[in-house]
């Protein structure tokens, strides 16, 4: 048995091992297996499976939302709900699918830049919107279904907002701590208040 068994302040984790065991038992792919959050969940290989489909069936449907506007979301998703895990997971993705530094830097009060056209800064209202009040609000959802008029799109966008809210509420309260080495709160270190 391997000594990387780290213990969360709640949850043990499953080694690397293990939980490349259960993950590939269940078909998922070996990097997600590893990842810190799942060899948490995989203690409960149901739900790993159905948190890890979820995710791959919103990141494949580049169709209905693009990449892009994908990680807008998650990164301000991560930003209001504090979310050190899921922020630093999705900076690296964020910048593969051509976010640059300083677009990501202003998700964090994206209302105070240029850097974002019409479509992104509906989608960050959305985001918001569902953030504060749990749902979009209908002036919001009007623009919203003016500039993505296709109901996958909307719903899409409903489901990509719930979803990583969902999953950073799973790592806040699991506690699930960074992967060895990485960066906390990059690229400047700085963390919500």
């Amino acid at each position: 048995m391997s000594n990387d068994i780290k213990i969360s302040k709640r949850v043990p984790f499953l080694s690397k091992e293990e939980a490349l065991k259960r993950g590939r038992e269940l078909g998922m792919d070996d990097y997600i297996a590893q990842l810190n959050l799942f060899r948490v969940l995989l203690h409960y290989p149901e739900v790993a499976i159905e948190l890890n489909t979820s995710i791959i069936a919103l990141v494949s449907s580049d169709a209905a939302l693009s990449h892009r506007l994908r990680e807008l979301i998650i990164m301000r998703v991560a930003w209001v709900t504090q979310s050190e895990y899921e922020w630093t997971q999705h900076w690296q993705v964020s910048i593969m699918f051509g976010l640059q530094e300083a677009e990501i830097v202003a998700v964090k009060d994206w209302q105070k830049t240029d850097l974002f056209d019409e479509h992104e800064r509906i989608v960050l209202k959305a985001t918001d919107d569902t953030l504060t009040h749990g749902s979009i609000q209908q002036a919001t959802w009007d623009k919203l279904a003016q500039l993505f008029p296709e109901p996958a799109s909307q719903i899409t966008i409903v489901a990509s907002i719930g979803n990583w809210l969902m999953f950073a509420q799973i790592m806040e309260s699991l506690d699930i701590p960074l992967e060895d080495g990485a960066m906390v709160w990059p690229p400047d270190g700085i963390a919500p208040r």
